[in-house]
């Protein structure tokens, strides 16, 4: 108990603990910023059927791809192998993680395709 109470004391370890529980945050609220701003371009070119909803729609959604893809590809990737030794294991490595981030994109605009359908039935759009 007092080594909990020591950590909880000691400001160094709070300050670390602060700016990763700020960063935990801030990734979570990005995430869940474009999910809200993807989902509004969703309701309004299925409401709306105008042509420039639909493009901002798949612009905003290849945008969501982009920053999805930057949290899987271009920081430190997953270690599915491990820190694999050569060149094809490094590709291998890579395009696990791609498959990964290509999978999460999808789930990410079912989901939002589903809750805007959710809404604009609640609403009685269509």
């Amino acid at each position: 108990m007092s080594r909990i109470t020591d950590k909880l004391t000691d400001q160094a370890w709070r300050h670390a603990m602060g700016r990763r529980f700020e960063t935990l945050t801030d990734e979570i609220f990005q995430v869940i910023r474009w999910v809200l701003m993807v989902g509004l371009a969703n309701y309004l070119a299925r409401s709306h059927d105008a042509a420039i909803l639909t493009l901002t729609y798949w612009v905003l959604s290849a945008l969501l791809f982009g920053y999805i893809a930057s949290r899987f590809l271009l920081r430190p990737e997953i270690p599915f192998l491990g820190n694999p030794p050569g060149r094809a294991a490094r590709l291998a490595q890579s395009a696990l993680n791609f498959l990964l981030c290509v999978g999460v994109f999808l789930l990410t605009l079912y989901a939002v395709s589903e809750l805007t359908r959710a809404i604009a039935a609640y609403r009685g759009a269509f």
